[in-house]
């Protein structure tokens, strides 16, 4: 089941924020509602694709994907940042 959590989530990321780079998941819970999976994302850096879009320099970023008991995404946020948490 964890390796299904991983693949769910792992997809979930690259289609949801379109990650160029390797997405990572670093854990997996098991939670009273579902699953709890923390990625690490390698994100193309913004700043230096402003300065020369040839640089394929990446920035790490963490994410937090919550999964129902059926392992459909019930919402997502970018750790470490002010961000909301998006609904999916």
């Amino acid at each position: 089941m964890i390796a299904q959590v991983r693949d769910k989530a792992k997809k979930f990321l690259k289609e949801t924020i379109g990650a160029e780079g390797e997405v990572r998941i670093v854990t997996v819970e098991k939670n009273g509602d579902g699953w709890i999976a923390e990625a690490e994302v390698a994100e193309k850096s913004q700043y230096l694709a402003t300065v020369n879009p040839n640089y394929r320099v990446f920035d790490k970023r963490f994410y937090t994907i919550k999964l129902d008991n059926n392992l459909e995404v019930s919402s997502y946020k970018q750790g470490g940042g002010s961000e909301e948490e998006k609904e999916a």
